[in-house]
């Protein structure tokens, strides 16, 4: 085995170490967004979202436990992921926190309509995937939720895909 390239830093394991790995990873931006109870609107944006299975089909979408939309995550919740697309950006960081606004008022960010089964959905997103949660699991800060998708709409318009690695925006597609 050859010795360790000078080029790659070593450095203690922990949380900020973590984040700073991460941040490498790219990922498509997405927006899980649910009516919670009381018909409370609540959304966040979200990167680590991924297909589970094909058969059922299925997604994990992974929520920080401290907001208010990982509550609403319980067995049998219907929500919506909605993967964003060029032009965008505003309405990520709108519900990433950056634009100081909080849950109803994220909405007016982006035009948004219901679903028959009153799941908020994204007109201009890349694609939304309409789920009910089939089952999740509660690991450290965040709520894995697995979602069964119960049905998929699909932009004619948007082309390109809204991406986000080392803290900032790009698009692919």
């Amino acid at each position: 085995m050859a010795d360790t390239p000078s080029s790659v830093r070593h450095g203690a394991t922990g949380a900020p170490r973590f984040k700073l790995g991460m941040r490498c990873l790219a990922g498509s931006v997405t927006v899980v967004a649910l009516q919670g109870v009381g018909g409370t609107l609540l959304g966040v944006t979200a990167t680590a979202v991924c297909s589970l299975s094909a058969e059922p089909p299925s997604l994990i979408a992974c929520i920080n436990r401290g907001s208010l939309l990982a509550s609403g995550l319980f067995e049998d919740a219907r929500f919506s992921v909605s993967i964003l697309s060029e032009g965008q950006e505003d309405i990520a960081k709108a519900f990433g926190g950056q634009k100081g606004v909080a849950g109803r008022d994220r909405f007016v960010y982006g035009e948004w309509y219901r679903s028959e089964h009153d799941v908020p959905l994204l007109v201009g997103a890349r694609a939304s995937f309409e789920c009910r949660v089939a089952g999740f699991l509660d690991y450290g800060t965040h709520r894995a939720a697995i979602g069964l998708v119960t049905d998929v709409h699909m932009s004619e318009d948007a082309e390109r895909t809204l991406v986000f690695a080392d803290g900032r925006f790009g698009t692919v597609g």
